[in-house]
């Protein structure tokens, strides 16, 4: 992913505890005036984030925020700034969730190093060759080990990351149990039937632990004894609302990030396909987190404008000449559709929304952001990480400003 150079200022209001994002400028220094700041906001739709808010106000305890999404979440640099801005206001309670994407040969997130030290025998990806050769977990990816006894590493990047213990995520009949660590046996703690806690004896930036193992494996998550905010996040190529729908127990196993806020990031792909169904996944998907998570608040965002790609031919074949194909690239009108519909299933069932279209300079968007540099040139589609950067630094200003006036 291609890297541009971004300015991005903030003031930090020590007495409202936010953040704000006061000036967003393109490599050369000049305003991104096409972003639609007046519309960064959320809205609430009749819902109140007083809870929410008191919660990460009082920092007595940890505070879980999940993020929910296809490629634009599945690089994590946009949950990565909406991590930062929250613990940097509300406490670091540690870094989260660490999806298996790399194992399954993947893009993963570059804040971590998560590997087996063995081959594996299955593994799938949420979106790809159906059936799967092994059921994905809450991650959206899984890898069977081939070996029974496998050795497991993690190394968190950055000293913010540091943990006290690591929860390996699971299928049913995987067996996890003891694990050799530091050459000693540690007895795993089973917090549900998907996941199994180790406890460490400090704090650790790395750990290598050797399992018994028979069954898929989907991640772990990394733990801190603070206090604060956790923000994982669950990102796969090519998702959409169905694709999380489909793997059983999802919601359930959801339950183990303890999530009080679940922001989710969907609708892209859906626009590049049939959009009837649309609304009744968003629905089942609202109503299965709901029901096995009950308190949990909901952020739906709504995808930005971007292009589809038009082939035409030019020409017509002789024996001595070829037709010519010539690509070119168009709005991909849907985006729009997908966004109302998003919209107004959040206002009927009273969830709040975060209208990145708008945000991002609604229509026409798409050209100014692959001028300015923050949007690939070549597919017209996803964001550079610039770009991403900017879409973090929006959302992460729009929450921080709603958990200050919570209703």
């Amino acid at each position: 992913m291609t890297r541009f150079p971004l300015i991005l200022a903030f003031c930090i209001m020590t007495l409202a505890v936010s953040a704000r994002a006061t000036e967003f400028t393109d490599a050369d220094g000049n305003p991104l005036t096409f972003l639609n700041l007046n519309a960064n906001r959320i809205e609430f739709n009749g819902d109140n984030w007083r809870d929410l808010s008191s919660a990460m106000l009082a920092c007595d305890s940890q505070v879980g925020v999940v993020q929910i999404g296809d490629s634009h979440i599945q690089p994590g640099i946009v949950t990565q700034a909406v991590r930062r801005a929250l613990q940097d206001t509300y406490g670091n309670g540690g870094r989260g969730l660490l999806a298996a994407l790399n194992i399954v040969k993947t893009n993963e997130p570059r804040d971590y190093i998560l590997k087996l030290n063995c081959g594996v025998q299955a593994k799938s990806r949420l979106v790809g060759a159906r059936p799967w050769a092994v059921t994905p977990g809450v991650t959206g990816v899984a890898a069977v080990p081939d070996s029974a006894v496998t050795v497991i590493s993690v190394r968190a990047k950055y000293a913010r990351d540091k943990f006290t213990a690591v929860t390996l995520l699971h299928g049913e009949d995987a067996g996890y149990g003891s694990a050799l660590i530091r050459d000693n046996m540690v007895f795993g703690r089973a917090r549900s039937k998907w996941a199994t806690t180790y406890p460490l004896d400090h704090y650790t930036d790395s750990v290598s632990m050797s399992v018994p193992t028979k069954g898929a494996f989907y991640g772990v998550i990394l733990h801190s004894d603070s206090c604060g905010v956790v923000v994982s996040s669950i990102g796969n190529n090519g998702a959409t609302y169905a694709s999380y729908l489909a793997v059983p127990n999802f919601a359930q196993q959801l339950q183990v990030l303890e999530p009080q806020l679940v922001i989710i990031s969907l609708g892209t792909n859906e626009a590049f396909g049939n959009i009837s169904g649309v609304l009744a996944n968003i629905r089942a998907l609202i109503k299965s987190i709901r029901n096995a998570n009950p308190h949990v608040k909901f952020l739906l965002t709504t995808p930005m404008e971007c292009h589809h790609k038009v082939t035409r031919t030019v020409g017509r074949k002789t024996r001595r000449h070829r037709a010519r194909t010539v690509t070119s690239y168009a709005v991909n009108e849907k985006i729009l559709s997908v966004r109302n519909i998003i919209l107004a299933f959040a206002r009927e069932q009273r969830i709040a929304t975060w209208d990145l279209y708008e945000v991002a300079g609604g229509a026409g968007a798409a050209n100014r952001w692959i001028s300015a540099g923050l949007m690939n040139s070549r597919d017209h589609l996803h964001c550079v990480e610039a770009g991403y950067e900017v879409q973090g630094a929006l959302l992460a200003d729009a929450i921080l400003k709603a958990l200050e006036s919570p209703h």
